[in-house]
This record gives structure tokens, sequence and C-alpha cells, in this order.
């Protein structure tokens, strides 16, 4: 090639790198300028994401307090439920208990009857017997002043002579005619038990529905956990029902239940907590126990039971402290969490440790359905529980574990 050719091939490709670069250059300008646009289209829809964001933290909030509003109304059902059922159980019990006694006392008065009948026969030695048989009514319904104006003074001395046993035996009449009248009232008492029992159970089930209304605003699949509610057996929930729920329920046994609380274990006032120190409680608690990531559910009881602390009265069943432990329950399963060598029902610092350790002892985390249904021997407790768990767990946007509903 020659020198003038080859310096022409050289400015030719000079000109062309200069050309790329310019082309590359000016595109250059276009390309910040629509990077701003995306980044302020960005911000935008970041600010929108917050504010969505914001919105569903408050309809979770919502929904935990209409959870917890409509479980407080359920509890005051199934506690008056509960005890409609103890006061129809009972009338049942002391209407047969009057029954055996009438029959009783019938039989026994009937054997009196029958024995001075043939007493008198034969002191009468077969004489008038349609006379006798009004005399003898007479001895039986009548007073003593009939009995001491008989015209026989055989008869008469048979019956002063026995006039102890026959008193005993008017008494008997008297009771008898007592105990059927306690029997017509027990019958008016059950029959209005009977009626309040399904009048009380009516409301429950209104309330359930206003509950699982409320659960289904959370877009959760309510009819997997009423099939798994079912799965408990009746056998098994027989078997649960036999021990005692940590939360108790209904108005019978509350009597003893205060009267525990006096004599038999710690139940005094601690000093308040925050909340912040509360969620630590629940947090070191699920750990402690064994189902750590599954702490939610032991905020939800918390919740649910006493709003973390706020109400820690004694209930109308006798459960007390911030997790509303029956002091029956608290006998045996109480923990002293802090070590300061009390188990105070009302402190938090040991009531969250006993809570987490009797739903670890009820089958979590293995089979939480199992465990609350120990806590409180309640299908819609369960739900109520594992909604406001689930509501939680999405406040803090945890996938780890859940959905519990």
């Amino acid at each position: 090639m020659s020198g003038g050719r080859l310096r022409l091939w050289v400015v030719l490709g000079v000109l062309s790198l200069v050309s790329v670069y310019a082309g590359a250059a000016g595109t250059q300008t276009p390309a910040r300028g629509q990077s701003a646009t995306e980044d302020a289209s960005a911000s935008r829809s970041s600010q929108v994401l917050e504010a969505k964001i914001g919105d569903q933290d408050a309809a979770l909030r919502e929904s935990i307090r209409e959870i917890t509003v409509v479980g407080a109304e359920l509890d005051e059902a199934q506690s008056r439920v509960d005890d409609a059922e103890a006061r129809v159980f009972e009338f049942r019990r002391q209407t047969a208990q009057l029954k055996r006694l009438v029959a009783e006392q019938d039989a026994s008065f009937r054997e009196a009857q029958a024995k001075y009948r043939a007493q008198a026969r034969a002191a009468y030695k077969g004489g008038n017997l349609e006379g006798l048989a009004v005399l003898l009514d007479g001895w039986f319904f009548g007073s003593w002043d009939e009995i001491a104006g008989t015209d026989d003074p055989v008869v008469s001395r048979i019956l002063l002579d026995s006039r102890q046993d026959l008193a005993a035996y008017r008494d008997s009449r008297r009771l008898y005619r007592n105990t059927q009248r306690q029997i017509s009232q027990k019958r008016r008492d059950y029959l209005a038990a009977i009626e309040e029992q399904q009048a009380t159970t009516v409301d429950l089930r209104r309330r359930e529905r206003a509950l699982d209304q409320t659960i289904d605003r959370l877009g959760t699949n309510n009819a997997r956990t009423e099939a798994r509610l079912h799965r408990l057996e009746a056998a098994e929930k027989a078997r649960i029902q036999k021990s005692a729920a940590a939360t108790g329920g209904g108005e019978a046994g509350s009597g003893y239940e205060r009267e525990v609380a006096r004599n038999d274990i710690v139940a005094r006032e601690a000093g308040p907590i925050s909340k912040r120190e509360y969620m630590q409680l629940y947090k070191e608690s699920a750990r402690d126990y064994g189902f750590g990531p599954d702490w939610y559910i032991l905020v939800a009881v918390g919740k649910v039971e006493s709003n973390h602390g706020e109400s820690i009265g004694t209930s109308s069943a006798g459960a007390m402290g911030p997790m509303q432990i029956m002091p029956t329950t608290w006998e045996t399963s109480g923990v002293d969490g802090n070590g300061d060598g009390v188990a105070n029902v009302m402190d938090p610092e040991d009531a969250i440790p006993a809570a987490a350790s009797y739903l670890a002892d009820g089958g979590a985390p293995q089979d939480w359905y199992r465990a609350l249904y120990s806590y409180n021997h309640a299908d819609w407790y369960v739900k109520k529980i594992l909604a406001v768990a689930e509501a939680y767990r999405r406040l803090a946007n945890d996938e780890r574990v859940g959905p519990y509903i």
C-alpha cells in the first residue's frame, strides 16, 4: 500500500472514532434526564407503597381490636352458658335425690301404716272394719285428740303405747309432703334453667358467627381452621376437659377459686412494666418453652386475656393476672419466672412463662389447636387467639411462621 493511501485510511479511521464517541456522548444526556424521571417516579411509588403499608397496619390493628372486643363478649356469653348448664345439672341432680328420698319416705310410711292396721284389726277381733278404716285415717292424718278420744279402750291402748313411733311416722309423712313440694319447685327451676340455657346458647352462637365474620375480614382460610378443630375428636376434647383449663369458665366455682387465691397461692400486685418489656417476656418465654418463632401466639394470649397487663383483675370465674390463670391451675402450673423464690400469678415475669409452659404441655408447637383448647376449652377461643396471632405476624411481616388461620 502507498504512503498516500495509508494516510487516507488513518484519517478516515480517526473521523469514524470521533463520530462514534460523539454519538455516544449525545445519547448520554437524554439518558441522565430519563434516569431522573424514573427516580422521581420510583420515589412517588415508594411513598404510595408506604402509605398502603400504613393503611394495612391500621387495618390489622383494627382487626386485632375487633377480634379482642368480640372475644371479650364471647367470654361473657360462654360464662353465662356454663353457669346455665351447671344450674341445669344441679337441678337435675337435686330432683333425682329428692325423688329417691320421697320413695324411701313413702315406703317407710306405708310399712308403718300396714303394721298398725294389722294391730288394730287384731284388737277389733273381726269387728267393723269399715269403721276401723275411718279411725285409722284419723290416726295417720288427723290429730292426737282424735286418737285420745277413741271409744275402744283396746285400740286406744295400742295407739298410746306406740305414741312415739306414730309421731315419728307422722313426721315422716309431713317430710314426704314437703319433699313433694320441693320437687315441684325444683321442676319449675329446672325448666327455667333449661330456657336460660337455650337462650344463652343462642346468644353464644350469634357471637361466634360475629367472630367468624371478623376473622374472615383478615382474608384467611377460616374453613381450614374449622376443619382442623373438628379433627380434635370428641373423645380427645373430652379427655382435655377432664383437666382444668388455664382460664376456667363460668361462675359456678368462682367462690372456691377465690378461696384458693387467698389461702393457697401467691397473688399480690407486682410493679408495672412497659409494653416493650411485655414483648420481651413473650419472646423469651416462647423461646424457653420450645416455640420461639411462634411467639406471636403467646402475644395473642396476652392481648386477649389482659391487653398486655391493662386488665389483670379477677374474672367472674376467678381467673387472675396478666394471663388470667385460675388459682387452682396456678397451684400446679405456676412458674417462678424471675427467680425471686415466689411464683406470683399477678406478676407478668411469672405468669407469662407459666402460660408458655401450659401451652407447651398442651401440645405446642406441634399442635396449636390442641394446646389452645387446653388453655380454654372452647373452639371459638382457639380461633380467636390464632386470628390475633396471625394479625401480629403480618404486622411484623414475618414469613418464617404461619399463617396461623
